[in-house]
């Protein structure tokens, strides 16, 4: 007997009022967890809006960083005086420029100044400026709606923005300042967005007077922002929350008069309080329909009692093509898609359920997104991880050569240089023929051998046909640069690194080897190497090994997690690493090029 069939029978046999009650109580669980479940809603916005600040505050202060390890210019504003007028002018436009550069890669960064206490430095609008033009040393280090009106004829520069403001010193003197703004609305885009019925978002500022710690709300310039900002007694009301002992990240409250559910959190680097409301009133749609359902059960009940096989077949084969659309999907097919048909419950099922594999499909297709982003991200950081110091070396050598000799070696030292220069910077470009990365350590090693009175012979056994496989860009250079560090300049003298192909447990894998003959490592640190790869932790900012676990991390987005790097070492005999390739099908790749 079918299931349908059986419920007509127990609906038919079974007294109507136990059924009402079951009814009623269901009603009334739902209910409550449909209110807390604003309490969890107003906690996950809260969440979500704290990710997003410190996401900005990071992105200030990797900029600020950045400025103050440019020593140069720090040199240049503390003592501009012993440099010649064009090496000022010089200084002052190539620092602009790339203050500039950095303002547009970053579009959410607003605005960066220098102030500079020397007046000696000349100004170049708008990133480096006089001090006095800003009473720097008043501001707090974070500003919320400043407003740079001390820049003439330049309102792009003057609007509200969250402005951090730190002092710039060589080493215990101060020498000016850094300046960095985001707009209001980019630092705190969910006060911007369009508000939703009977859901605010508000951020409060703490601060202290004479009767303790209070509350000053940020505004935000859009209207309906501005209409609904908090009045002085509801700001009193939540001082009373927040500032309690042990206070609780989810309240209920009167706001504006309304019963309100708050989740809130403080942040210390800023000085302020993030929350998000949401009004009981959210509620009171649901428990009218819930009422009406409940009348409407009633006439359905004693009314229209026989037709209830008639409705049951009709709700059960509904619900029967819910079931057969989930059985495609455990067998995994997620792009399956029911009929719908009616107007009932089981029609929202099926649109539901409709819906959901719709959504399905599109989370699959974002996390591979997201999972190719992040394999860009590390490749351009590692391409940043140009080491200054080898290119000033290698600078040098290269003058020096054209000091000692008129000599067609130069010629062909700035070549390979450029050639470097070019293959790195090249960031767009994810994967490369493995021919490609050849070329490009023959010119890496060319360059490492100017800096050396010995030599270091490179070697390659690679088959031809392997030559035009694609690899993920930049993945020998890190491992060459081991071998020479770790291996080869400790003992100072003339040797060779191996490179050459190995065939894998599948006619479609191949091992692309490289292989030193320096001073290789210890057991105890050979077994450190390992297990810090073997520590799957994803790491955007590392130090050490940092190009070796970028390398495996980024053969594990494009090939898979079981491409594993290995490592064969000897004390006083070599290192052998062995990098996991697939001859053809690269489907990360592609897809990374597509």
């Amino acid at each position: 007997m079918l299931f349908s069939h059986k419920v007509v029978l127990a609906f038919s046999g079974i007294v109507l009022a136990p059924l009402l009650l079951l009814y009623g109580v269901t009603i009334a669980l739902v209910y409550k967890q449909t209110v807390n479940s604003l309490a969890s809603l107003c906690s996950l916005e809260v969440h979500m809006n704290e990710e997003k600040i410190y996401e900005n505050i990071q992105s200030l202060e990797l900029i600020d960083k950045m400025i103050r390890a440019n020593r140069d210019l720090i040199l240049f504003i503390t003592s501009p005086e012993n440099r010649s007028e064009d090496d000022v002018i010089r200084i002052v436009k190539d620092e602009s420029l790339t203050l500039e550069r950095i303002l547009s890669v970053e579009p959410l960064i607003y605005a960066i100044r220098v102030f500079s206490k020397n007046n000696l430095v000349p100004e170049r609008f708008p990133v480096i400026l006089h001090a006095e033009r800003e009473s720097l040393a008043e501001l707090s280090e974070w500003e919320f709606n400043y407003k740079a009106k001390f820049i003439p004829y330049m309102d792009s520069q003057s609007s509200n923005s969250v402005c951090l403001t730190r002092e710039l010193s060589n080493g215990r003197k101060t020498v000016g300042w850094i300046q960095l703004a985001m707009r209001m609305e980019n630092f705190f885009p969910f006060l911007h967005r369009n508000s939703v019925p009977y859901q605010r978002d508000f951020v409060l500022r703490v601060f202290k007077d004479s009767t303790g710690k209070r509350f000053s709300q940020v505004r935000c310039e859009r209207k309906k922002h501005k209409e609904g900002m908090l009045s002085e007694s509801d700001l009193k009301n939540l001082e009373k929350y927040f500032f309690k002992e042990n206070p609780k990240e989810t309240f209920t409250t009167k706001l504006n008069g309304a019963n309100t559910v708050i989740a809130w959190r403080y942040l210390p680097k800023l000085g302020i309080v993030i929350a998000h409301s949401c009004e009981m009133a959210m509620v009171k749609k649901y428990e009218i329909s819930m009422f009406f359902i409940l009348i409407a059960m009633l006439f359905v009940g004693f009314g229209f009692f026989s037709i209830v096989r008639y409705t049951a077949n009709r709700l059960f084969n509904g619900i029967y093509s819910v079931m057969g659309g989930m059985q495609k999907v455990n067998s995994g097919n997620l792009s399956v898609q029911i009929p719908v048909d009616g107007m009932n419950e089981v029609r929202e099922a099926q649109l539901t359920f409709n819906a959901m594999t719709r959504q399905l499909s599109a989370q699959i297709e974002q996390i591979r997104t997201e999972q190719q982003l992040i394999a860009d991200t590390e490749m351009k950081a590692m391409q940043n991880q140009i080491n200054a110091h080898f290119l000033y070396n290698v600078l040098e050598t290269i003058h020096m050569q054209a000091v000692l000799a008129d000599n067609e070696d130069i010629a062909e030292s700035i070549l390979m240089l450029g050639k470097m220069l070019r293959y790195c910077l090249r960031w767009r470009i994810h994967t490369v023929a493995l021919e490609q990365e050849m070329e490009y350590i023959q010119s890496y090693v060319y360059i490492l051998n100017l800096r050396n009175d010995y030599e270091i012979t490179l070697e390659f056994d690679i088959p031809q046909d392997l030559r035009k496989i694609k690899i993920p860009k930049m993945i020998l250079q890190p491992f060459v640069e081991n071998s020479f560090i770790h291996g080869i300049e400790p003992l100072a003298q003339s040797t060779k690194v191996c490179i050459y192909t190995e065939a894998g447990d599948t006619e479609n894998k191949i091992w692309l080897c490289v292989r030193d003959y320096g001073s290789g490592m210890s057991e105890t640190r050979l077994k450190e190497i390992r297990t810090y790869l073997d520590d799957e932790k994803y790491e955007r900012d590392s130090t050490g090994s940092i190009g070796i676990k970028n390398i495996q991390q980024r053969l594990s987005l494009f090939y898979g997690p079981e491409f594993k790097l290995e490592i064969k070492s000897e004390l006083n005999k070599g290192t052998v690493v062995r990098i996991p390739l697939l001859i053809k099908g690269e489907k990360h790749a592609e897809d990374s090029n597509s």
